[in-house]
Protein backbone atom coordinates (compact mmCIF):
# COMPACT_ATOMS: atom_id res chain seq x y z
CA UNK A 1 0.00 0.00 0.00
CA UNK A 2 2.97 2.19 0.98
CA UNK A 3 4.24 1.54 -2.50
CA UNK A 4 1.27 2.51 -4.24
CA UNK A 5 0.44 5.71 -2.52
CA UNK A 6 4.44 6.58 -3.53
CA UNK A 7 3.79 5.75 -7.03
CA UNK A 8 0.75 8.22 -6.94
CA UNK A 9 2.17 10.37 -4.81
CA UNK A 10 5.22 10.47 -8.02
CA UNK A 11 2.48 10.64 -10.96
CA UNK A 12 0.89 13.55 -9.59
CA UNK A 13 4.21 15.33 -9.03
CA UNK A 14 5.67 14.52 -12.60
CA UNK A 15 1.59 15.47 -13.77
CA UNK A 16 2.59 18.98 -11.66
CA UNK A 17 6.00 19.69 -13.03
CA UNK A 18 4.54 18.54 -16.87
CA UNK A 19 1.86 21.66 -16.40
CA UNK A 20 4.24 24.24 -14.76
CA UNK A 21 6.58 23.34 -17.99
CA UNK A 22 3.74 24.00 -20.03
CA UNK A 23 3.09 27.11 -18.49
CA UNK A 24 6.13 28.59 -17.86
CA UNK A 25 6.85 27.49 -21.82
CA UNK A 26 3.86 29.32 -23.31
CA UNK A 27 4.78 32.79 -23.55
CA UNK A 28 7.75 31.38 -25.86
CA UNK A 29 6.39 29.61 -27.44
CA UNK A 30 3.81 32.07 -28.41
CA UNK A 31 6.30 34.82 -29.92
CA UNK A 32 5.67 36.18 -33.48
CA UNK A 33 7.76 39.22 -33.41
CA UNK A 34 9.57 40.67 -36.07
CA UNK A 35 12.97 42.12 -36.50
CA UNK A 36 11.03 45.28 -38.04
CA UNK A 37 7.95 45.52 -35.01
CA UNK A 38 11.07 44.93 -32.39
CA UNK A 39 12.97 47.85 -33.76
CA UNK A 40 9.87 50.17 -33.77
CA UNK A 41 9.78 49.69 -30.44
CA UNK A 42 12.98 50.40 -29.55
CA UNK A 43 12.66 53.32 -31.94
CA UNK A 44 10.50 54.43 -29.44
CA UNK A 45 13.10 54.67 -26.23
CA UNK A 46 16.08 54.41 -28.43
CA UNK A 47 17.41 57.94 -29.93
CA UNK A 48 20.25 56.57 -32.99
CA UNK A 49 22.29 53.32 -32.94
CA UNK A 50 20.31 52.20 -36.20
CA UNK A 51 22.36 49.77 -37.12
CA UNK A 52 22.70 48.18 -33.43
CA UNK A 53 18.63 48.23 -32.55
CA UNK A 54 18.52 46.76 -36.63
CA UNK A 55 21.19 44.18 -35.33
CA UNK A 56 19.86 43.41 -31.82
CA UNK A 57 16.04 42.66 -33.40
CA UNK A 58 17.65 40.18 -36.12
CA UNK A 59 19.60 38.26 -33.19
CA UNK A 60 16.39 38.10 -30.83
CA UNK A 61 13.82 37.09 -33.36
CA UNK A 62 16.23 34.27 -34.45
CA UNK A 63 16.95 33.01 -31.05
CA UNK A 64 13.17 32.84 -30.32
CA UNK A 65 12.49 31.19 -33.11
CA UNK A 66 14.59 28.74 -32.92
CA UNK A 67 13.64 28.07 -29.33
CA UNK A 68 10.16 27.80 -30.45
CA UNK A 69 11.16 25.27 -32.95
CA UNK A 70 13.05 23.11 -30.99
CA UNK A 71 9.97 22.93 -28.55
CA UNK A 72 8.23 21.91 -31.87
CA UNK A 73 10.56 18.61 -31.91
CA UNK A 74 9.69 14.87 -30.91
CA UNK A 75 12.38 14.08 -27.97
CA UNK A 76 14.11 12.03 -30.50
CA UNK A 77 14.29 14.62 -32.82
CA UNK A 78 15.44 16.80 -30.30
CA UNK A 79 18.80 14.71 -29.89
CA UNK A 80 19.71 15.83 -33.28
CA UNK A 81 18.96 19.12 -32.98
CA UNK A 82 22.10 21.93 -33.85
CA UNK A 83 21.89 25.21 -32.79
CA UNK A 84 24.60 28.27 -33.17
CA UNK A 85 23.12 30.33 -30.23
CA UNK A 86 23.98 34.27 -30.87
CA UNK A 87 25.18 35.36 -28.16
CA UNK A 88 25.86 39.54 -28.72
CA UNK A 89 28.82 42.17 -28.08
CA UNK A 90 28.03 45.66 -27.71
CA UNK A 91 30.65 47.86 -28.23
CA UNK A 92 30.64 51.32 -27.73
CA UNK A 93 30.90 54.45 -25.11
CA UNK A 94 28.45 55.04 -22.01
CA UNK A 95 25.96 56.33 -22.00
CA UNK A 96 25.07 55.58 -25.62
CA UNK A 97 22.08 53.27 -24.52
CA UNK A 98 23.36 49.87 -24.67
CA UNK A 99 22.00 48.70 -21.25
CA UNK A 100 18.42 50.74 -22.26
CA UNK A 101 18.15 48.54 -25.24
CA UNK A 102 19.02 45.06 -24.15
CA UNK A 103 16.52 46.34 -21.10
CA UNK A 104 13.32 47.10 -23.27
CA UNK A 105 14.18 43.73 -25.63
CA UNK A 106 13.64 41.82 -22.15
CA UNK A 107 10.28 43.93 -21.11
CA UNK A 108 9.22 43.30 -24.75
CA UNK A 109 9.69 39.39 -24.74
CA UNK A 110 8.29 38.84 -21.52
CA UNK A 111 11.56 36.69 -20.40
CA UNK A 112 13.95 36.80 -17.48
CA UNK A 113 16.28 39.65 -17.28
CA UNK A 114 19.42 39.79 -15.32
CA UNK A 115 22.27 42.34 -15.69
CA UNK A 116 25.28 42.56 -14.03
CA UNK A 117 28.99 43.72 -13.89
CA UNK A 118 31.64 41.92 -15.04
CA UNK A 119 33.73 43.24 -12.31
CA UNK A 120 32.21 41.57 -9.59
CA UNK A 121 33.11 38.51 -10.47
CA UNK A 122 36.03 36.33 -10.25
CA UNK A 123 37.36 33.15 -11.21
CA UNK A 124 36.44 30.76 -8.74
CA UNK A 125 39.22 30.90 -5.34
CA UNK A 126 39.08 34.01 -5.45
CA UNK A 127 37.06 36.89 -3.80
CA UNK A 128 34.33 37.80 -5.29
CA UNK A 129 30.94 36.53 -7.20
CA UNK A 130 31.12 33.50 -9.44
CA UNK A 131 29.66 33.42 -12.92
CA UNK A 132 27.26 30.41 -11.76
CA UNK A 133 25.50 33.11 -9.63
CA UNK A 134 24.09 34.73 -12.84
CA UNK A 135 22.22 31.93 -13.27
CA UNK A 136 20.78 31.97 -9.77
CA UNK A 137 19.93 35.27 -10.32
CA UNK A 138 18.31 34.60 -12.68
CA UNK A 139 16.10 31.65 -11.65
CA UNK A 140 15.32 34.44 -8.45
CA UNK A 141 14.55 37.09 -11.42
CA UNK A 142 11.67 33.93 -13.03
CA UNK A 143 10.09 33.74 -9.56
CA UNK A 144 12.18 30.10 -9.21
CA UNK A 145 10.60 28.93 -12.03
CA UNK A 146 13.64 26.71 -13.86
CA UNK A 147 11.80 26.66 -17.07
CA UNK A 148 10.94 30.46 -17.36
CA UNK A 149 14.86 31.31 -16.35
CA UNK A 150 15.60 28.59 -18.81
CA UNK A 151 15.16 30.98 -21.29
CA UNK A 152 15.74 34.48 -20.52
CA UNK A 153 18.68 36.78 -20.98
CA UNK A 154 21.73 37.73 -18.93
CA UNK A 155 23.36 41.41 -19.66
CA UNK A 156 27.21 41.41 -18.73
CA UNK A 157 28.07 44.95 -18.80
CA UNK A 158 32.28 46.39 -18.67
CA UNK A 159 33.14 42.85 -20.17
CA UNK A 160 35.48 44.92 -21.27
CA UNK A 161 37.26 44.46 -18.28
CA UNK A 162 37.53 41.32 -18.56
CA UNK A 163 39.89 41.21 -21.12
CA UNK A 164 43.73 39.59 -19.68
CA UNK A 165 45.27 42.68 -21.27
CA UNK A 166 43.34 45.05 -18.57
CA UNK A 167 44.70 43.31 -15.66
CA UNK A 168 48.03 43.22 -17.16
CA UNK A 169 47.99 46.97 -17.86
CA UNK A 170 47.35 47.55 -14.15
CA UNK A 171 49.36 44.95 -13.11
CA UNK A 172 47.24 43.42 -11.00
CA UNK A 173 46.58 39.40 -10.96
CA UNK A 174 44.02 38.09 -13.17
CA UNK A 175 41.79 37.52 -11.31
CA UNK A 176 38.35 39.11 -13.02
CA UNK A 177 40.04 38.53 -16.61
CA UNK A 178 40.81 35.44 -18.09
CA UNK A 179 39.47 33.20 -15.04
CA UNK A 180 35.82 34.86 -15.57
CA UNK A 181 35.93 34.39 -19.52
CA UNK A 182 37.03 30.48 -18.84
CA UNK A 183 34.30 30.56 -16.09
CA UNK A 184 31.85 32.06 -18.87
CA UNK A 185 32.62 29.93 -21.63
CA UNK A 186 31.18 26.90 -20.71
CA UNK A 187 28.21 29.00 -19.87
CA UNK A 188 27.70 30.71 -23.38
CA UNK A 189 26.93 27.74 -25.36
CA UNK A 190 25.08 24.51 -23.19
CA UNK A 191 25.63 23.90 -20.22
CA UNK A 192 24.59 22.58 -16.96
CA UNK A 193 24.86 24.88 -13.71
CA UNK A 194 24.08 23.32 -10.53
CA UNK A 195 22.04 25.81 -8.34
CA UNK A 196 23.56 23.71 -5.42
CA UNK A 197 26.88 24.69 -5.88
CA UNK A 198 29.48 23.61 -2.98
CA UNK A 199 31.19 26.77 -2.96
CA UNK A 200 28.19 28.05 -2.13
CA UNK A 201 27.38 28.38 1.57
CA UNK A 202 23.49 29.55 1.61
CA UNK A 203 23.09 26.43 -1.58
CA UNK A 204 24.57 24.34 1.40
CA UNK A 205 22.53 24.84 4.15
CA UNK A 206 19.18 24.73 1.74
CA UNK A 207 21.02 21.11 0.71
CA UNK A 208 21.30 20.04 5.07
CA UNK A 209 17.86 21.10 5.35
CA UNK A 210 16.49 19.47 2.58
CA UNK A 211 18.47 16.45 3.44
CA UNK A 212 16.94 16.57 6.86
CA UNK A 213 13.06 16.76 5.86
CA UNK A 214 13.44 14.07 2.73
CA UNK A 215 15.28 11.55 4.87
CA UNK A 216 19.04 11.95 3.48
CA UNK A 217 17.83 12.42 -0.03
CA UNK A 218 18.71 15.80 -1.57
CA UNK A 219 16.87 16.80 -5.41
CA UNK A 220 19.68 18.23 -7.76
CA UNK A 221 18.35 21.33 -8.99
CA UNK A 222 20.11 21.51 -12.57
CA UNK A 223 19.57 25.09 -14.96
CA UNK A 224 20.64 24.37 -18.75
CA UNK A 225 22.50 27.45 -20.42
CA UNK A 226 21.15 25.80 -23.68
CA UNK A 227 18.22 28.46 -24.40
CA UNK A 228 19.63 31.37 -22.38
CA UNK A 229 20.83 34.61 -24.72
CA UNK A 230 24.11 36.26 -23.41
CA UNK A 231 24.71 39.82 -23.81
CA UNK A 232 27.88 41.71 -22.96
CA UNK A 233 28.67 45.24 -23.29
CA UNK A 234 31.96 47.66 -22.35
CA UNK A 235 33.07 50.61 -23.42
CA UNK A 236 36.36 49.10 -25.15
CA UNK A 237 38.44 52.50 -25.11
CA UNK A 238 41.71 51.16 -26.89
CA UNK A 239 39.91 48.78 -29.37
CA UNK A 240 39.78 51.43 -31.94
CA UNK A 241 43.38 52.19 -31.82
CA UNK A 242 43.94 48.50 -32.57
CA UNK A 243 41.07 48.23 -35.85
CA UNK A 244 42.88 51.11 -37.27
CA UNK A 245 46.23 50.00 -36.61
CA UNK A 246 44.69 46.52 -38.56
CA UNK A 247 43.25 48.35 -41.17
CA UNK A 248 45.75 50.40 -41.77
CA UNK A 249 48.26 48.03 -42.06
CA UNK A 250 45.96 46.37 -44.50
CA UNK A 251 46.49 49.51 -46.97
CA UNK A 252 42.52 50.01 -47.36
CA UNK A 253 43.30 54.26 -46.89
CA UNK A 254 41.13 53.96 -43.69
CA UNK A 255 42.73 55.23 -40.70
CA UNK A 256 42.08 57.06 -37.35
CA UNK A 257 39.71 60.05 -37.62
CA UNK A 258 40.91 63.40 -37.28
CA UNK A 259 38.73 65.37 -34.82
CA UNK A 260 35.63 67.33 -36.32
CA UNK A 261 35.68 64.53 -39.76
CA UNK A 262 32.53 62.23 -40.28
CA UNK A 263 34.63 59.07 -39.36
CA UNK A 264 34.74 58.58 -35.34
CA UNK A 265 35.98 55.60 -33.28
CA UNK A 266 32.07 54.42 -33.38
CA UNK A 267 32.48 53.84 -37.07
CA UNK A 268 36.16 52.35 -37.00
CA UNK A 269 34.66 49.27 -34.50
CA UNK A 270 32.16 48.43 -37.13
CA UNK A 271 35.17 46.69 -38.70
CA UNK A 272 36.45 44.80 -35.66
CA UNK A 273 37.28 41.06 -36.04
CA UNK A 274 37.96 38.50 -33.56
CA UNK A 275 41.61 38.82 -34.25
CA UNK A 276 41.39 42.38 -32.86
CA UNK A 277 39.39 40.91 -29.64
CA UNK A 278 42.05 38.78 -29.31
CA UNK A 279 44.56 41.24 -29.40
CA UNK A 280 42.34 43.27 -26.98
CA UNK A 281 42.83 40.26 -24.32
CA UNK A 282 39.98 37.81 -25.67
CA UNK A 283 40.51 34.00 -25.39
CA UNK A 284 39.65 33.21 -29.03
CA UNK A 285 37.23 30.26 -27.62
CA UNK A 286 35.75 33.13 -25.59
CA UNK A 287 35.53 35.21 -28.73
CA UNK A 288 34.11 32.47 -30.97
CA UNK A 289 30.74 32.52 -28.99
CA UNK A 290 29.75 35.78 -29.32
CA UNK A 291 29.06 35.94 -32.97
CA UNK A 292 26.65 38.64 -32.68
CA UNK A 293 28.73 42.06 -32.84
CA UNK A 294 27.66 45.47 -32.53
CA UNK A 295 28.94 48.81 -32.27
CA UNK A 296 27.08 51.62 -31.01
CA UNK A 297 28.35 55.46 -31.83
CA UNK A 298 28.90 58.33 -29.56
CA UNK A 299 26.02 60.80 -28.98
CA UNK A 300 26.05 64.77 -30.88
CA UNK A 301 23.70 67.44 -29.58
CA UNK A 302 20.66 66.45 -32.06
CA UNK A 303 20.70 63.19 -30.65
CA UNK A 304 20.97 64.39 -27.06
CA UNK A 305 18.16 66.90 -28.15
CA UNK A 306 15.97 64.02 -29.32
CA UNK A 307 16.47 61.95 -26.37
CA UNK A 308 14.85 64.66 -24.29
CA UNK A 309 12.35 65.97 -26.63
CA UNK A 310 10.74 62.63 -28.45
CA UNK A 311 12.02 59.67 -26.87
CA UNK A 312 9.79 57.69 -24.42
CA UNK A 313 10.21 57.92 -20.77
CA UNK A 314 12.42 60.70 -21.08
CA UNK A 315 13.81 62.23 -18.54
CA UNK A 316 12.08 65.26 -19.23
CA UNK A 317 8.96 63.73 -17.30
CA UNK A 318 11.10 62.97 -14.42
CA UNK A 319 11.10 66.25 -13.57
CA UNK A 320 7.79 67.70 -14.70
CA UNK A 321 6.56 65.01 -12.20
CA UNK A 322 9.13 66.16 -9.57
CA UNK A 323 7.50 69.69 -9.74
CA UNK A 324 3.81 68.19 -10.09
CA UNK A 325 4.17 66.36 -6.67
CA UNK A 326 4.36 70.29 -5.36
CA UNK A 327 1.51 71.35 -7.48
CA UNK A 328 3.90 73.42 -9.75
CA UNK A 329 3.69 73.12 -13.89
CA UNK A 330 6.86 73.38 -15.22
CA UNK A 331 6.80 74.10 -18.94
CA UNK A 332 10.57 72.97 -20.98
CA UNK A 333 11.12 74.99 -24.14
CA UNK A 334 12.66 73.77 -26.53
CA UNK A 335 15.59 76.47 -26.24
CA UNK A 336 16.31 74.80 -22.52
CA UNK A 337 15.96 71.60 -23.99
CA UNK A 338 19.24 72.61 -26.63
CA UNK A 339 20.87 73.98 -23.86
CA UNK A 340 20.45 71.16 -21.67
CA UNK A 341 21.60 69.11 -24.70
CA UNK A 342 25.12 71.13 -25.67
CA UNK A 343 26.11 71.17 -21.23
CA UNK A 344 25.36 67.54 -21.62
CA UNK A 345 27.29 67.01 -24.57
CA UNK A 346 30.52 68.60 -23.13
CA UNK A 347 30.43 66.22 -20.47
CA UNK A 348 31.76 63.60 -22.78
CA UNK A 349 29.50 60.30 -20.90
CA UNK A 350 26.20 60.55 -23.20
CA UNK A 351 22.70 60.62 -22.12
CA UNK A 352 23.61 60.18 -18.72
CA UNK A 353 25.00 63.59 -18.35
CA UNK A 354 21.38 65.01 -19.25
CA UNK A 355 20.40 64.40 -15.73
CA UNK A 356 23.75 65.85 -14.40
CA UNK A 357 23.22 69.11 -16.17
CA UNK A 358 18.95 68.99 -15.01
CA UNK A 359 19.72 68.83 -11.56
CA UNK A 360 22.40 71.26 -11.49
CA UNK A 361 19.99 73.67 -13.08
CA UNK A 362 17.01 72.58 -11.09
CA UNK A 363 17.81 71.27 -7.65
CA UNK A 364 17.45 74.69 -6.21
CA UNK A 365 14.00 75.32 -8.02
CA UNK A 366 12.90 72.36 -6.47
CA UNK A 367 14.09 73.53 -2.84
CA UNK A 368 12.40 77.00 -3.13
CA UNK A 369 9.35 76.76 -4.92
CA UNK A 370 6.82 74.49 -2.99
CA UNK A 371 7.17 76.52 -0.03
CA UNK A 372 6.31 79.78 -2.30
CA UNK A 373 2.97 81.13 -3.82
CA UNK A 374 4.49 80.50 -8.00
CA UNK A 375 2.56 77.56 -9.28
CA UNK A 376 4.23 77.32 -12.81
CA UNK A 377 7.44 77.79 -13.91
CA UNK A 378 9.42 78.32 -17.39
CA UNK A 379 12.39 76.74 -18.07
CA UNK A 380 13.90 78.57 -20.71
CA UNK A 381 17.36 78.61 -22.09
CA UNK A 382 18.50 81.70 -20.15
CA UNK A 383 16.95 79.29 -16.85
CA UNK A 384 19.50 76.45 -17.73
CA UNK A 385 22.45 78.89 -18.21
CA UNK A 386 21.95 81.21 -14.76
CA UNK A 387 19.79 79.36 -12.62
CA UNK A 388 20.55 81.67 -9.46
CA UNK A 389 19.90 84.56 -10.88
CA UNK A 390 16.60 83.58 -12.53
CA UNK A 391 15.39 81.65 -9.61
CA UNK A 392 15.88 84.98 -7.43
CA UNK A 393 14.22 87.22 -9.95
CA UNK A 394 11.19 84.63 -10.06
CA UNK A 395 10.99 85.10 -6.07
CA UNK A 396 11.39 88.67 -6.01
CA UNK A 397 8.34 89.14 -8.59
CA UNK A 398 6.51 86.48 -6.88
CA UNK A 399 6.80 88.48 -3.86
CA UNK A 400 5.99 91.80 -5.46
CA UNK A 401 2.87 90.64 -7.05
CA UNK A 402 1.05 88.83 -4.01
CA UNK A 403 1.81 91.75 -1.80
CA UNK A 404 -0.99 93.02 -1.39
CA UNK A 405 -2.39 89.12 -0.94
CA UNK A 406 0.62 89.04 1.66
CA UNK A 407 -0.88 92.18 3.48
CA UNK A 408 -4.32 90.79 3.81
CA UNK A 409 -3.32 87.95 5.12
CA UNK A 410 -0.97 89.09 7.94
CA UNK A 411 -3.84 91.42 8.84
CA UNK A 412 -5.84 88.01 9.73
CA UNK A 413 -3.01 86.78 11.54
CA UNK A 414 -2.10 89.50 13.69
CA UNK A 415 -5.97 88.97 14.97
CA UNK A 416 -5.95 85.78 15.34
CA UNK A 417 -2.87 86.36 17.51
CA UNK A 418 -5.05 88.76 19.13
CA UNK A 419 -7.87 86.63 19.91
CA UNK A 420 -6.02 83.48 20.86
CA UNK A 421 -2.51 84.65 22.09
CA UNK A 422 -1.17 82.31 19.23
CA UNK A 423 1.12 82.80 16.56
CA UNK A 424 -0.58 81.37 13.36
CA UNK A 425 1.28 81.37 9.71
CA UNK A 426 -0.36 81.06 6.37
CA UNK A 427 1.85 79.44 4.53
CA UNK A 428 2.98 81.49 1.35
CA UNK A 429 2.19 77.71 -0.52
CA UNK A 430 -1.24 78.36 -0.25
CA UNK A 431 -1.46 82.03 -1.59
CA UNK A 432 -2.43 80.91 -5.17
CA UNK A 433 -5.19 78.78 -3.79
CA UNK A 434 -6.84 82.14 -1.92
CA UNK A 435 -6.76 83.59 -4.75
CA UNK A 436 -8.49 81.07 -6.79
CA UNK A 437 -11.35 81.23 -4.66
CA UNK A 438 -11.78 85.38 -3.47
CA UNK A 439 -9.38 87.22 -5.35
CA UNK A 440 -6.65 89.73 -3.09
CA UNK A 441 -8.93 92.52 -1.99
CA UNK A 442 -7.78 93.02 1.81
CA UNK A 443 -11.37 92.67 3.08
CA UNK A 444 -12.08 89.30 0.93
CA UNK A 445 -9.38 87.54 2.04
CA UNK A 446 -9.94 88.31 5.99
CA UNK A 447 -12.94 86.86 5.66
CA UNK A 448 -12.45 83.63 3.51
CA UNK A 449 -10.24 82.74 6.44
CA UNK A 450 -12.00 83.94 9.09
CA UNK A 451 -14.87 81.31 7.37
CA UNK A 452 -13.26 78.95 6.65
CA UNK A 453 -11.01 78.59 9.63
CA UNK A 454 -13.67 79.82 12.27
CA UNK A 455 -14.99 76.60 13.06
CA UNK A 456 -11.60 74.93 14.11
CA UNK A 457 -9.87 77.53 16.26
CA UNK A 458 -11.02 75.44 18.66
CA UNK A 459 -8.91 72.70 17.08
CA UNK A 460 -5.96 74.64 16.35
CA UNK A 461 -5.66 75.20 19.75
CA UNK A 462 -6.31 71.85 21.39
CA UNK A 463 -3.39 70.94 18.85
CA UNK A 464 -0.60 73.46 20.12
CA UNK A 465 -1.63 72.57 23.71
CA UNK A 466 -0.67 68.68 23.71
CA UNK A 467 1.94 69.45 20.90
CA UNK A 468 3.09 72.34 23.38
CA UNK A 469 3.43 74.57 20.48
CA UNK A 470 3.45 78.75 20.38
CA UNK A 471 3.44 78.55 16.58
CA UNK A 472 0.95 76.84 14.10
CA UNK A 473 1.88 76.66 10.24
CA UNK A 474 -2.02 76.44 8.26
CA UNK A 475 -0.86 74.85 4.47
CA UNK A 476 -2.73 74.56 1.09
CA UNK A 477 -4.11 71.39 2.64
CA UNK A 478 -5.41 73.02 5.44
CA UNK A 479 -7.22 75.31 3.49
CA UNK A 480 -9.05 73.18 0.56
CA UNK A 481 -9.95 70.00 2.79
CA UNK A 482 -10.18 71.62 6.36
CA UNK A 483 -12.26 68.67 7.98
CA UNK A 484 -10.43 66.14 7.10
CA UNK A 485 -6.71 67.44 7.94
CA UNK A 486 -7.61 68.99 11.29
CA UNK A 487 -9.28 65.21 12.06
CA UNK A 488 -5.79 63.87 11.04
CA UNK A 489 -4.27 66.43 12.49
CA UNK A 490 -5.52 66.49 16.05
CA UNK A 491 -5.30 62.62 16.33
CA UNK A 492 -1.77 62.91 15.78
CA UNK A 493 -1.44 65.81 18.12
CA UNK A 494 -2.85 63.21 21.08
CA UNK A 495 -0.49 60.84 20.13
CA UNK A 496 2.57 63.22 19.73
CA UNK A 497 1.08 64.72 23.03
CA UNK A 498 3.99 66.25 25.05
CA UNK A 499 6.54 65.49 22.47
CA UNK A 500 6.84 69.30 22.01
CA UNK A 501 6.75 70.19 18.36
CA UNK A 502 8.48 67.06 16.35
CA UNK A 503 5.78 68.12 14.09
CA UNK A 504 5.83 71.08 12.23
CA UNK A 505 3.37 70.64 9.56
CA UNK A 506 -0.02 69.60 9.48
CA UNK A 507 -0.39 65.94 8.42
Amino acid sequence: MGSDESKESTQDSDAEDSSSEENSLEHILNFHKTPKQIKAHLDRYVIAQEEAKKTLSIAICNHYNQIKYFHSLSDEEKKDYEYAKQNILLIGPTGVGKTYMVRQIAKLVGVPFVKADATKYSETGYMGGNVEDLIKDLVHQAGDDLQKAEHGIIYIDEADKLASSFSHSHSTKDISGRGVQLGLLKMLEDSEVDLRSGHDPASQMQALIEMQTSGGRIKQKMVSTRHILFILSGAFTDLESIVSKRLSSHGIGFTRSEPGSREGPSHTLTAVRTEDLVEYGYEPEFVGRLPVRVACHSLSVQHLFKILSTAHGSIINQFRRSFEAYDIQATFHDCALEQIATEAHKEGTGARSLVTILDKALKNFIFELPSSPLRSLQITRELIQNPGEVLQQLLEDEKHHYLPLQQAVEEYERSFFYRHELKLTIAPEAYPYIVSQVGMEDAHVQAFLHERLKVFEYAIKIIAQNENRDHINISRACLEQPIETFERWIKNSFTNKGQGSASQNPP
